[in-house]
C-alpha cells in the first residue's frame, strides 16, 4: 500500500519554508515536526530576493499543545486567572457563589429588610427601610464596628486623619477676640514655613514654626543707644 508523506520539516528551526530559496504550490500542505504546527500555502510561489516567502504565504494551524499553550498565555494576558474553574468561596482572592436562597453570603453582602409601601395618592411604590440602617439587628450589630464598607484608599485616608487640638494652660490662653489677640502679640514673630508631602493619602501638609531672630536678644545682638 502506497505511503503519502506530506512536505515536511525536520532540519534546525521551524515554521514554514520561508527565504529567497524554494517553491510552493496553493494548497499544499507542510508539516513542522520541530514546531508541531501545520501549515497550508495560499498562493503559487517561488522564493527569490525580491520576493522571498514569508509566514504571510501561509495558512497556520495550531497543534493541541501549541494551541492550548497560546490560551493559557492569552488567559494571563487578559489577567482572567482560574476562578472559573476553582477558588470559590468568601475569602480573599475567591469567588464568592450564590447560594440556593438565590443571594450571596451574608459575609459578602449582608441581609437587608426593605419594605415597600404604595403612595395612596400617586401610586408610587417606595422601599422604606424596615431596621437599623436597612440591616437586620442582628447583622449591624455584627458590623457596627467594621470597615468593610470602606474601599482600601478610604480606609487609608481615615487612617492618616489626626486629631489634634491646642490648649490653654499655664504658659498659653485664648484671647477671647481677634482685636484683643492682635493686640497681644509681638508683630510678625513667628516664620512659617509648610511642605506639601504628595507621598501620603490624603497629602500631608508639614508645617515649620519659627521665631524671627531679629526679634528677640541672641548671644550676638548688640545694644545700640544711638547716636546725637
Amino acid at each position: 500500500m502506497a505511503v503519502i508523506q506530506i512536505k515536511r520539516r525536520t532540519s534546525a528551526g521551524t515554521g514554514p519554508i520561508v527565504g529567497t530559496a524554494g517553491t510552493i504550490k496553493a494548497g499544499e500542505p507542510l508539516i513542522d515536526l520541530n514546531g508541531t504546527n501545520l501549515y497550508i500555502s495560499k498562493a503559487d510561489k517561488t522564493g527569490s530576493s525580491a520576493n522571498p516567502l514569508t509566514s504571510n504565504d501561509y495558512i497556520e494551524f495550531a497543534s493541541k499543545a501549541n494551541a492550548e499553550a497560546t490560551m493559557d498565555s492569552k488567559i494571563s494576558a487578559l489577567g482572567l486567572g482560574t476562578a472559573s474553574k476553582k477558588n470559590t468561596g468568601t475569602t480573599n482572592g475567591t469567588v464568592p457563589l450564590i447560594g440556593a436562597d438565590g443571594k450571596l453570603p451574608t459575609s459578602i453582602i449582608p441581609a437587608v429588610s426593605p419594605v415597600t409601601s404604595v403612595n395612596s395618592k400617586t401610586g408610587a411604590v417606595v422601599i422604606t427601610l424596615a431596621e437599623l440602617g436597612g440591616l437586620a439587628a442582628s447583622t449591624y450589630n455584627a458590623h457596627v464596628s467594621s470597615n468593610l464598607h470602606l474601599t482600601d484608599d478610604q480606609r487609608t485616608k481615615i487612617a492618616n486623619v489626626k486629631n489634634v487640638a491646642l490648649m490653654q494652660g499655664v504658659g498659653a490662653k485664648f484671647d477671647t477676640t481677634k482685636t484683643s489677640f492682635d493686640a497681644s502679640v509681638l508683630d510678625n514673630g513667628l516664620v512659617l514655613h509648610s511642605i506639601q508631602d504628595t507621598n501620603y493619602n490624603p497629602v500631608k501638609t508639614f508645617y515649620y514654626i519659627g521665631i524671627d531672630k531679629t526679634k528677640v536678644l541672641t548671644p550676638t545682638s548688640v545694644i545700640d543707644g544711638g547716636i546725637y
